[in-house]
């Protein structure tokens, strides 16, 4: 059994005060911002450079990512760092910025494109450990990538997700302030929300789980338990969320441990081909996927929703209170709902059979299973 954990991590309302201090232990004299532009709308990049503004003065910052983040972006952020002369990063906001600030510290230090670097095209050995510093400040609770070792970006040309995947990926410092979360809207705390939930349900039943890995899909799961519905009706509960930060970080620590499966797989394409946001496409794909692999791992279904406070009795019905609790939580529930077409399902299904997610997923998935998968979704 091995285990990967990023070694500095604080979850503490008002944490963001700490970073300028963490940035200087790290060595950065002059690190990139890097964000996208809602969260500039909403003040909180400018907030993170006060923060930083009495060690550092005014520090640049890079808020082009997209919400499904593509090779471009990162382009973009990488020509920002080097003629800053940048030295470091800091990256705020949920996955997509996430993703694009550890794509960035590859191509600074080894060069040419994101997608040199796909772990299923030999990827990882092109990665070496002396990158970057970064500091990873989310403003969801969905991701966990602060806490990952890999990355997800769109190769806008073929209309797929790449996995660049490194042990050297993960973050130098996190940052999890649950103050920053208190303007989402409820409908984006419901997605994320559902997407750190479903790294925990893949983690869980992944074929690399673990009793480790186990342990902290359940604390997961129970933190969902607690705090989701309460943190999409009140945004401002504190409490509600510091509980859900503290689900995705433990659930990014449990995939990245065991990996995930066939959700994932699935959802990637709806980001990719539709703009699905990916804690939506999760959602929409998860209780099909359960139906899929139920005959697996039913005992474990049968226990996550059981922890989520569910009466079930198989894993059908298992599944089916996947789809309520996404209901309750104001989400769509269909793919026609969100834009999705069936013309692509032959593609769609192709892309996802090459999907660096789909490895530990408890059964094996075929071409026709995908768009069976996407039929019952639709």
């Amino acid at each position: 059994m091995n285990l990967t954990f990023p070694s500095d991590i604080v979850v503490k309302p008002g944490s963001i005060g700490l970073i300028a201090r963490k940035a200087g232990t790290l060595g950065m004299k002059k690190p990139l911002i890097v964000s996208d532009p809602v969260l500039s709308r909403l003040g909180l990049t400018r907030l993170i450079q006060e923060a930083m503004a009495s060690a550092y003065g005014e520090l640049p910052v890079f808020d082009g990512c997209s919400e499904n983040p593509a090779e471009p972006d990162v382009a973009r952020g990488a020509e920002v760092y080097r003629k800053q002369n940048c030295d470091g990063l800091v990256a705020l906001g949920g996955g997509s910025p996430m993703d694009v600030a550890k794509a960035i510290r590859i191509i600074s230090h080894h060069g040419g494109s994101i997608l040199d670097y796909d772990v299923m095209q030999g990827g990882m050995k092109r990665i070496g450990r002396d990158l970057p510093p970064l500091i990873a400040v989310p403003t969801t609770a969905g991701s966990g990538s602060e806490t990952t070792l890999g990355a997800v970006i769109i190769d806008p040309e073929n209309h797929v997700k790449v996995l660049v995947f490194s042990p050297f990926l993960a973050s130098s410092a996190a940052v999890l302030d649950p103050e920053l979360t208190v303007s989402l809207p409820p409908q984006v705390t419901a997605a994320t929300g559902m997407d750190a939930l479903i790294h925990a349900i893949e983690a869980f039943t992944s074929r690399g789980s673990n009793p480790v890995v186990e342990g902290l899909c359940r604390t997961s799961i129970e933190l969902a338990a607690a705090w989701l519905k309460k943190a999409v009706e009140n945004g401002e509960n504190i409490a509600a969320r510091t509980g859900m930060m503290t689900c995705a970080l433990t659930a990014g620590m449990a995939f990245c441990n065991a990996g995930l499966g066939a959700v994932h797989a699935a959802a990637h394409q709806l980001s990719s081909r539709f703009g699905v946001p990916h804690g939506l496409a999760n959602s929409l794909m998860l209780p099909a996927v359960m139906r899929f692999n139920g005959g697996a791992v039913s005992d474990k279904y049968l226990e996550i929703a059981r922890m989520l406070g569910y009466e079930v009795h198989s894993f059908n019905e298992a599944a089916k209170a996947m789809g309520d609790l996404a209901a309750d939580l104001g989400l769509p529930l269909r793919l026609r709902d969100v834009g999705v077409t069936e013309d692509l399902y032959e593609t769609i299904a192709e892309d996802a059979l090459k999907d660096a997610a789909l490895g530990m997923n408890p059964l094996k998935v075929g071409k026709e299973d995908f768009i069976r998968l996407y039929q019952e979704s639709f």
